[in-house]
């Protein structure tokens, strides 16, 4: 079955694979040992060009403002500005996504993973072939323990077979019932040996996961799709994940025991993230518009080196959810949770099981990874533009409309 091209851009969506592409490739590089050659005012300025692109194509090619797109704007700026107040910059990774997801309003979905899976296959290749080939550190690590990790090329080893899960899932969605068992395999052999590499468990599982799943509703259960669309219980479950998860993070963070003996072995399972969870919620705790904690976490600087004393003082929240919960506040919290939870139930109406079975699996990922809240590492943070606003045509934007009039009174 040859599969429809998806990818031919219309004129309305030029702007914003303009400025998702210069976002993406910069926004993953920072993760690299080339983020040295443009961080700091740089990377504000390429993250200000970027907004402008955005400003300009929804000046462009707005449609008509109805309540959706009124109910995206005002969102859309509130989260810049709490997110701009958290972080005490106006200029951010993170505060350019809601204007990304303003902008995605005019793009189908596929289109957009698509792109981003070619765009981040080829950044992924060409930071591993520099690591090996010394244009940039190929950092090693070697544990007490005899666990060798390669970061090739980043600044930490989870983050390559983070964006290889990342690139899988979105192939994956791309291809669906036109998946081919070859694609399939050739997914599963990277993804090994990027664990080989780094050692990196829950993107290889999650990964495996995944692929096992869609090989076998493509290929052995064919009739399985429909099977599951009709189990209401379940597509009702999928689609509330993420306040399950959310609501689980936080039972679990602020019930954990030192001293039951079960929740012991759940930390160390987890490797300390329960702890470290209830440690930060209780020394911290949650406002409205979160705060700048000074958690300290593993990785490299610009320079590929670690930080002094981060083993005698490492203390992360790798929770997704606690961590954006008190990084950026209870307002943005519940912004994340009601749009995601929406999108999500658009799904189950659209019978896109899928999507629920992939953001799924993302959610209860996050309990225990905070990667996950990053763009380049979860491209599905677009179904929430693209599931709930979706509805932009051409001949509704304000520049179609423009010319028309002129074309009209010539």
């Amino acid at each position: 079955m040859k599969i429809k091209n998806t990818f031919s851009i219309k004129i309305n969506e030029l702007l914003f694979f303009i400025a998702y592409g210069i976002f993406l490739f910069f926004s993953t590089l920072s993760t690299t040992l080339y983020y040295k050659y443009f961080s700091g005012r740089i990377y504000s300025m390429i993250i200000l060009m970027c907004m402008l692109i955005i400003t300009l194509g929804e000046i462009l090619y707005s449609g008509k403002c109805g309540w959706k797109k009124q109910t995206a704007i005002v969102s859309a700026a509130l989260i810049y500005i709490i997110i701009s107040y958290s972080s005490n910059s106006f200029f951010t990774t993170i505060g350019l996504i809601p204007f990304l997801l303003l902008s995605a309003t005019r793009v189908e979905f596929k289109k957009i993973a698509k792109f981003t899976a070619v765009a981040l296959f080829a950044i992924l290749t060409f930071v591993i072939l520099s690591a090996e080939l010394h244009i940039i550190k190929n950092v090693v690590v070697h544990s007490a323990s005899g666990r060798t990790r390669y970061f090739l090329g980043f600044r930490f080893p989870l983050n390559a077979p983070a964006i290889m899960f990342n690139i899988t899932a979105l192939w994956l969605y791309y291809r669906k019932n036109s998946l081919k068992i070859i694609e399939a395999a050739a997914l599963l052999l990277i993804n090994l040996w990027l664990y080989k590499k780094t050692d990196s468990k829950l993107s290889f599982v999650s990964a495996v996961i995944i692929i096992a799943a869609f090989t076998i509703l493509c290929f052995v259960l064919k009739y399985a799709e429909d099977f599951l669309v009709k189990r209401k219980t379940l597509t009702f479950l999928l689609a509330s994940s993420f306040v399950i998860a959310f609501a689980f993070s936080i039972f679990a963070a602020l019930t954990y025991d030192s001293s039951n003996e079960w929740m012991r072995g759940l930390n160390r399972l987890t490797e300390d993230r329960l702890k470290f969870a209830n440690m930060s919620l209780t020394q911290y705790g949650v406002t409205l518009f979160g705060e700048d904690i000074p958690w300290v976490g593993y990785g490299l600087d610009d320079s590929g080196k670690a930080a002094i004393g981060v083993y005698a003082n490492y203390f992360y929240v790798d929770n997704m959810y606690i961590q954006i919960m008190q990084k950026y506040g209870l307002i943005f919290m519940a912004f994340y949770i009601v749009f995601n939870t929406m999108a999500m139930f658009k799904c189950r109406k659209n019978n896109d099981i899928y999507m629920l079975l992939i953001v799924s699996l993302i959610c209860m990922k996050c309990i225990v990874d905070n990667l996950s809240f990053y763009m380049y590492y979860n491209t599905f943070w677009f179904i929430i533009s693209c599931q709930l606003f979706n509805n932009v045509k051409l001949k509704d934007t304000y520049i179609y409309r423009f010319l028309m009039k002129k074309i009209k009174a010539a």
